[in-house]
């Protein structure tokens, strides 16, 4: 269930930025990975590659739970590989906002604040 769980959070956070970066990109901002860059011309292509790299993650990760029963370190290792999933998706999100970090950061901990007080 925990191996299903970390699959569709990958899967989620793929879908997330793939869609980020072809709006970003159709915006003006430039791919930074040159093995999409090449790719956004087509939009099969592009979302393709995305949909092959989203499978290989969910693979890995599948396969981390087969080495967790040997290595039980291995077991942090999905967590992980979904927190790094979220990094590109983090980064899109503040650049198609148009705002600084650090005033996305201090309204959004404003918002926290004020929502739970």
């Amino acid at each position: 269930m925990r191996m299903l769980k970390y699959a569709i959070l990958f899967a989620v956070f793929s879908l997330i930025d793939a869609l980020t970066t072809w709006i970003g990109t159709h915006r003006g901002f430039a791919e930074a990975n040159p093995v999409l860059a090449e790719r956004l011309s087509n939009p099969l292509l592009f979302f393709g590659s995305f949909t092959l790299f989203t499978l290989l993650g969910v693979g890995v990760i599948a396969f981390s739970f087969y080495l967790a029963k040997r290595v039980p370190a291995m077991n942090y290792f999905p967590a992980l590989f979904v927190a790094l999933k979220a990094l590109p998706v983090l980064n899109n999100l503040i650049l198609l906002t148009g705002l600084p970090p650090l005033k996305l950061t201090l309204a959004a901990t404003a918002r926290w604040l004020l929502g739970f007080a």
